[in-house]
């Protein structure tokens, strides 16, 4: 082709193509400059390629799909505009800075924290600790006492029968404190005391002792774990029932509920996956309960079963069953009515001016308040100033969704409507017919590492009755009930959940959990001592990816480490 037949084949091109943008010309026509008829055929639908998405399932709420490779722009505030710079031991006590700037609600966050770390009038007959602040410590987490002679104060155990029902004498925990006239101070158990003498006991003395289980990495490390076997005795109303089982809790942490609180149902329930359709081996399972004021059926996402709906709900139920503080929600003394001993001594307590409760709604309702508007701190391992990310970080985010860990610590969520209380506003003084929605929780785009549903997390208990010495007994002041469970099952049902599940429990702040209180420990009965371990008992639908932890190299179990540490 010489120069000129060049040049007018590149203009004759040319031309089609600005003819074709300005709609000239014929469809149907060959082109002019090389005489080829066009393509008339419908072009293919495009291909989304969804191999680097977290999740198939589809959440309505505006967000761009969570990536495997990409971390958000924001994935460094846990909480949106909700989360606080603070990284000290007081990291979980921080005001949402939306309140903080508000002075009438930062003095309702102040007086919500003022009662959540005072003793009430009305206390007991029976109860576990005489505050909110005494269970959550600094607002984290409780702890595992550090001797047998050492009484559970920040733990207890919840008690039933493997078919799901309550004791009949000792209702539905333990509380190892008792009130008795005349006497100071906390008194705990006695064996038979409160039948005998008629007084108001602690209902019984709990414990526990661990079993060292030892196992290896794939390569060649090895790890130990503590096997917990609970222990009761000192029993001061009388045996158990025959199909006694016992539940241990260490108390959670409360920052960041509001948040919780405000995530839409709808995108909880799309990660609900009962039957398991996908075939991944998570069978995630919504629970519900009843609004205890209006009776209408709600999801189920706080308590370590998910047995409570709301922060309201929760709270109430805490000061009755482990203070022994009654409330309008929660009226009942913590007295079964097969407890004589216990219920007389409710009736010497002369300070229910309350509306006959002892704790009055305005009180009530500020640390309702408090609960739901306290912040998540700041990741860490994140440099704002030039915007990256620590590369052992990045490494275990890939690693964490690699060993499928994602699909029930579900990283994102967005809060919807943050509704006003039910019991109405509450101000310093007084609580009013009006009920406001605290915008400060809503439409945030936050990373608590929860899905909030059940799941099967494995094992088996039994409970046997044995002496000291460990020789079979039937009864008696020297004869213990003693629970031990392989895997992470309590053999208690509660609510919803079976014997061997738990809601997933969010996983933001876990990283600061030893600054804010280096006597915490991890999982629900706190038995294991450092992350590790808790990613070492997670069995059931979890089985999967504990075994992937294990099948990875140091260098990889460091990175996943650094990652769960900057949450």
């Amino acid at each position: 082709m010489n120069f000129l037949n060049k040049y007018n084949y590149i203009a004759a091109s040319i031309a089609t193509i600005i003819l074709s943008a300005c709609g000239g010309g014929s469809s149907e026509s060959s082109n002019p400059a090389t005489g080829i008829p066009p393509d008339t055929s419908t072009p293919p639908d495009p291909v989304l390629d969804t191999s680097n998405h977290a999740f198939s399932v589809t959440v309505d709420d505006g967000l761009p799909p969570l990536l495997i490779d990409k971390v958000d722009s924001n994935e460094h505030l846990s909480a949106d505009t909700a989360t606080t710079d603070i990284q000290n031991n007081d990291a979980f006590s921080q005001a949402i800075p939306a309140i903080v700037q508000l002075p009438e609600w930062d003095a309702v966050f102040k007086a919500g924290d003022h009662t959540f770390r005072s003793n009430h009038d009305g206390e007991g007959p029976l109860f576990n600790n005489t505050s909110c602040q005494g269970c959550h410590i600094k607002d984290g987490r409780g702890e595992v006492p550090s001797s047998n002679i050492e009484p559970m104060m920040s733990m207890l155990l919840k008690v039933g029968s493997s078919k799901g029902s309550i004791d009949p004498i000792y209702g539905a925990q333990l509380q190892v404190f008792g009130v008795i006239e005349g006497k100071s101070g906390p008194i705990l158990a006695k064996y038979q005391g409160a039948i005998n003498e008629g007084l108001s006991y602690g209902e019984a003395y709990t414990w526990v002792e661990y079993e060292l289980q030892h196992g290896e990495f794939a390569d060649g490390t090895s790890y130990t774990l503590r096997k917990p076997i609970y222990k009761v005795k000192d029993l001061a109303y009388g045996d158990f029932n025959e199909d006694v089982r016992f539940s241990a809790r260490v108390t959670p942490h409360v920052y960041g509920s509001g948040l919780i609180e405000s995530i839409p149902e709808s995108s909880i329930l799309v990660y609900a996956d009962p039957n398991d359709s996908n075939n991944d081996g998570i069978s995630g399972r919504a629970a519900y309960t009843s609004q205890p004021i209006t009776g209408v059926r709600q999801l189920a996402r706080f308590g370590q079963k998910a047995v409570t709906g709301s922060i309201l709900q929760q709270i109430s139920g805490a000061y009755r069953g482990d203070m022994g503080v009654t409330n309008t929600i929660k009226p009942e003394e913590p007295c079964t009515s097969l407890q004589t001993a216990c219920n007389e001594q409710a009736l010497l307590e002369n300070n229910k001016h309350h509306d006959g409760v002892d704790l009055n709604n305005v009180d009530l309702a500020q640390v309702e308040f408090y609960n739901r508007t306290l912040a998540v701190p700041k990741r860490r391992g994140f440099n704002e100033e030039n915007n990256t990310w620590n590369t052992d970080v990045l490494a275990g985010r890939a690693l964490f969704y690699k060993a499928n860990c994602h699909s029930c610590h579900v990283p994102r969520h967005k809060t919807g409507r943050a509704l006003g209380s039910v019991l109405g506003d509450v101000d310093l003084l007084q609580i009013k017919d009006t009920k406001t929605n605290i915008n400060a929780l809503e439409n945030l785009v936050i990373y608590p590492y929860t899905d909030l549903l059940l799941h099967d997390m494995g094992g088996t208990c039994e409970v046997t009755r044995e002496l000291a010495s460990g020789e079979s007994c039937s009864s008696g002041e020297l004869c213990f009930y003693v629970q031990r469970c392989d895997g992470l099952a309590d053999g208690r049902p509660e609510g919803d959940a079976t014997g061997v599940e738990w809601k997933t429990p969010p996983l933001w702040g876990i990283g600061l959990v030893k600054t804010v209180n280096p006597k915490a420990t991890f999982l629900h009965d706190g038995r294991a001592l450092t992350i590790e371990e808790a990613i070492l008992w997670h069995g059931g639908e979890a089985l999967a990816a504990q075994k992937g932890y294990i099948n990875m190299t140091k260098e990889e179990r460091s990175n996943l480490q650094a990652f769960l540490n900057s949450l």
